[in-house]
């Protein structure tokens, strides 16, 4: 054992982070909205909804069924599981498109950990621990990938990456476009009996589900919610023009960075080339940080954009030498897909290709990497994200995550969080206990679960555009159901539900005021 890891010291480094992460972020920090967003919907499916049919989901609703599946070995431990499984899923997304890359173009295994790794530590940054579609989506499309790639001439593997595939696209809208991308890489590469293979496959698996939202009267609302607020638009303003913004507003950084590669590749060798750029790297990943605490904001202002599309541009041209280098092209796509997004719109989430290309582009075929470098190389990144997660997603800084919300909610046993956010899940417990039938408007998605509890209306993210046009339906069903509604004080809230939020607004302004206290309004039918 002592030999292999002497010869292979990142196949241990890549476990090895993967449990730092899970350890030193599994457990810090929680807020009201996105980190519980798709598990409160996995609640409600375990606990008998259907969706689209009992309540607006805009998105393919995948997601949610896979992340109640932790529900059926553990009530108490699913949102812990789920929380611990994205840094898995993360790890072993980053793992298996190395794997492709490295089998595809025929490289040195060598450096294989060496590329997992530094892809797996900048896709996961400091991005929240919560089940998420855009990970989902990246999780089962890579993985059906790696099934297609692996054995192409054996069609049950075929059916099974096919499979994956879609999974990967009921996952999120943004990721239908995967499975088409494979299908004209197949085609390109001449794979005939492939790519009939997985069109058929595609098709079936299709018409299956169709089939079962239509069995559960499901469909046509599907179809409806489905292209709700994901539009043509959304499309180009953020799989398009962010990208083109991303040149435009850091112009002059391009430039520098042009005639500093032409320099680097000019008069130094590939390897204190490529050990400076990811530097210089961690330094702008530092600023953007320093600048904006967390880099949920900061990965949208650019430098992610500029690389990906440096790394597409250099893999195009490869390709157009050697049709091998379509594979880069492939996965360089996925992360466009995965940028699609009308919140968190970067193809961050999956930066392996870009650090596959950055390695290519100044090494070559990756030999000439000293192991010296590649430690140093993730230490940096390791401590830059570290750095990054003093600050986890809407919380306050890591020193005042003091607060076990186990005492309270023993659902949330050891997540820690800030006092006031504390006081928040406290108050809410006080309520759960003297109010029955009750629903939490707008944005405690994780409310129900936490109380043991099933949300009367289904859903429990009630913004505008996540009630797909059905605000009349929504207002006739808090009324007919005669609820008593927990309702988040508003006016100091980072989100302005004046606008975003009209049921949460339609309750304040016409029900009745039972009580008021520090973090929620009681309100009545009147």
């Amino acid at each position: 054992m002592f030999t292999d890891i002497k010869n292979n010291p990142f196949k241990y480094i890549f476990i090895l982070v993967l449990i730092f992460y899970m350890v030193c972020y599994g457990l810090y920090g929680i807020e009201e909205g996105d980190m519980g967003s798709i598990f409160g919907i996995s609640w409600s499916i375990y606990n008998g909804y259907f969706p689209h049919r009992d309540f607006v989901y805009i998105k393919p609703a995948f997601s949610p069924f896979f992340h109640s599946l932790p529900l059926y070995i553990s009530e108490d431990y699913a949102y812990l599981i789920n929380r611990y499984f994205y840094f898995i899923q993360v790890f072993t997304y980053s793992y298996l498109s190395t794997l492709i890359v490295f089998n595809y173009l025929k490289l040195s295994k060598k450096h294989l950990f060496f590329i997992a790794t530094i892809g797996a530590i900048v896709s996961v940054h400091n991005y929240p621990p919560m089940p998420w579609n855009t990970v989902d989506g990246i999780f089962f499309s890579v993985v059906g990938l790696y099934f297609i790639i692996k054995n192409k001439e054996k069609w049950w593997s075929i059916s099974v990456g096919a499979l994956f595939l879609f999974l990967g696209a009921l996952c999120k809208q943004s990721f239908y476009f995967f499975p088409i991308i494979i299908a004209l890489f197949l085609i390109y590469h001449k794979q005939i009996r492939a790519f009939i293979i997985l069109a058929i496959s595609g098709i079936i698996y299709t018409l299956l589900y169709l089939l079962l939202f239509w069995w559960q009267g499901a469909l046509e609302p599907f179809i409806n919610q489905m292209f709700s607020f994901t539009t043509g638009s959304s499309l180009i303003g953020t799989g398009i023009k962010s990208y083109y913004l991303a040149v435009k507003f850091n112009l002059i950084a391009v430039i520098i960075a042009v005639l500093g590669v032409w320099f680097s590749k000019k008069y130094l060798k590939g390897h204190t080339s490529y050990f400076l750029a990811n530097i210089i790297i961690v330094i702008v990943f530092l600023w953007l940080y320093y600048k904006n605490q967390s880099l949920y904001y900061s990965a949208k202002y650019g430098i992610v954009h500029l690389l990906w599309l440096f790394g597409s541009l250099y893999v195009l041209i490869k390709s157009l030498k050697n049709s091998k280098y379509t594979i880069m092209v492939v996965l360089f796509s996925l992360a466009w897909c995965a940028s699609i997004s009308n919140g968190y719109n970067t193809p961050i989430d999956f930066s392996t290709p870009t650090v596959i290309t950055l390695a290519l582009f100044f090494l070559g075929e990756l030999r000439s990497i000293k192991q010296w470098s590649a430690l140093i190389i993730t230490t940096l990144y390791i401590g830059t994200f570290f750095y990054g997660y003093q600050y986890p997603y809407r919380e306050k800084h890591r020193s005042e995550l003091n607060y076990n919300l186990g005492e309270i909610f023993p659902r949330l046993k050891g997540i820690h969080t800030n006092k006031d956010r504390y006081d928040k899940f406290d108050e809410l417990k006080e309520l759960s206990s003297r109010y029955n039938n009750f629903t939490i408007l707008p944005s405690m998605t994780l409310g129900h679960y936490i109380t043991d509890t099933t949300n009367p209306i289904g859903v429990d993210w009630v913004f505008n555009h996540h009630l797909a046009d059905q605000l009349e339906d929504y207002k006739h069903m808090l009324n007919d159901k005669d609820l008593t509604i927990f309702l988040e004080n508003f006016e100091n809230h980072i989100d302005n539900y004046e606008e975003s939020s009209l049921l949460t607004m339609y309750v304040a302004k016409n029900w009745k005021l039972i009580e008021k206290k520090n973090h929620f309004r009681v309100y009545q039918k009147p």
